[in-house]
């Protein structure tokens, strides 16, 4: 199933850059590679960071959802038949995909990592109190396994790292640990004003926990979560761009990955922006029809932090999600997603209260129970404003797959396109243990 290496004898020092780099096994032990038990209660933190630095998603990665649930469209420079128009179009599609392979390694490599600090902090829970440790080491591994659980269903659950085979486990099954390691980091970890937002704090998990919750379809216990966590965090931040291009100014964050230049240094505008601009990038995907043209009303003020149409300097112009500057905090919880997991928690006769609270700040309107013929209807506005709010996030087609309404799009041919393929060479690799998700 997994690339094989050996976890027991290789730890390195920045933790591992990548442990799933070739198909046959790794027996390789960098220079900067400690083992397993040379950590110890005064240096374990250390590791703690650098597992912060690693379980970062990658920048196309972080943004999968938009572009698979319609948010973009590919440009003349990616191409239809691009990375990014393969998941646009739903074209060709099948176990040699990039985007399976990105996520299935990076999460296995940094869960790998997180069973070290874990098992660490267990061990030397004799001579320090680890709990805060094991707490922020918990819930990057439960953020790790809902990004496997959310594009591939069920996948091997890994506590105790080994370089056996090891078959699927039911989805019901990771969501349990993902519960029971949020659970852990909910109990165990600091509160915010201790940690900052770039540590995972106690508000912080209980916003993740949230997120959960609605993914498992336990609204009414989402929403009482959400509503706890906006009652000890704090207002919606009025001003929609400052969220992400002044983040340390903004009330609005609960956790988000550090992205400093001198380490991690991913630049999400490298995406989104064309070379010769502001900031200058690839222009792998531009903002599709519906996002530029429909998606915001003209006094919502999210339109024009989110997309822009930019004159370059041959006087051609470029529409573009502009949302993103620079190197920035990769943001994972902030306040207003908790305000939507309430809005559709409680649903139109209790939620709507939620709803139109993001909504005013935002330059909208507040609605009324009687703008709704039924509770689907009122659902229906509800992930349209996640979507408003939400948008380039990363939070698009898994909410469209959740409500079992991602079979509308046009590049999903069926119930069974709404997980991505396991990656082909892990199935190889396991000798026949791992099996394939259906219809690849």
């Amino acid at each position: 199933m997994l690339h094989k290496f050996k976890i027991k004898q290789v730890f390195a020092l920045m933790l591992i850059v990548s442990l799933f780099g070739c198909s046959k096994e790794l027996d390789q032990q960098p220079e900067s590679a400690v083992s397993p038990d040379q950590i110890s209660a005064s240096n374990i933190g250390f590791f703690l960071n650098g597992l912060y630095r690693e379980s970062m998603p990658a920048r196309n990665n972080y943004v999968l959802n938009d572009t698979r649930g319609g948010n973009y469209t590919w440009t003349a420079l990616s191409g239809v038949n691009g990375v990014f128009g393969v998941m646009i179009t739903g074209n060709n599609v099948d176990d040699r995909l990039g985007f399976s392979s990105s996520i299935w390694s990076h999460a296995y490599a940094n869960i790998y990592n997180a069973n070290i600090i874990i098992d660490a902090a267990d061990r030397l829970s004799g001579e320090a109190d680890l709990s805060v440790v094991k707490a922020e080491a918990s819930y990057l591994r439960a953020f790790l396994y809902y990004q496997l659980v959310t594009n591939f269903g069920g996948v091997p659950l890994i506590l105790s790292n080994t370089t056996d085979n090891v078959p699927r486990n039911s989805a019901a099954e990771i969501w349990t640990q993902i519960n029971a390691d949020i659970d852990f980091a909910v109990a165990n970890a600091q509160p915010l004003s201790s940690t900052g937002t770039k540590k995972v704090s106690q508000e912080a998990a209980k916003a993740f926990k949230a997120r959960v919750l609605l993914a498992q379809g336990k609204k009414e216990e989402a929403a009482t979560l959400a509503e706890s966590v906006i009652a000890s965090v704090g207002a919606i931040d009025s001003d929609y761009g400052r969220i992400f291009r002044d983040t340390d100014a903004s009330s609005e964050i609960i956790f988000a990955f550090a992205n400093l230049k001198t380490e991690s240094n991913l630049r999400m505008s490298a995406l989104f922006w064309p070379y010769g601009t502001a900031w200058a990038g690839s222009y792998s995907v531009q903002p599709s029809d519906y996002a530029a043209d429909e998606l915001y009303d003209d006094k919502d003020v999210r339109g024009e932090v989110n997309i822009q149409t930019i004159v370059n300097a041959d006087g051609s112009s470029n529409t573009i999600v502009s949302k993103y500057w620079d190197v920035q905090p990769l943001i994972i919880s902030r306040v207003s997603e908790l305000y939507l997991i309430a809005a559709e928690g409680k649903g139109r006769s209790a939620g709507l209260t939620h709803l139109n609270a993001l909504r005013t700040k935002r330059g909208l309107p507040a609605l009324t129970a009687g703008d709704f013929s039924s509770d689907e209807a009122y659902l229906t506005e509800v992930l349209e404003e996640r979507r408003r709010e939400l948008f380039s996030e990363g939070f698009l087609f898994y909410d469209l797959a959740r409500t079992d309404r991602a079979i509308n799009l046009p590049n999903v041919s069926s119930k069974d396109k709404y997980l991505l393929p396991i990656p082909g060479a892990q199935v190889s690799l396991s000798g026949g243990v791992l099996e394939q998700n259906p219809s690849y």
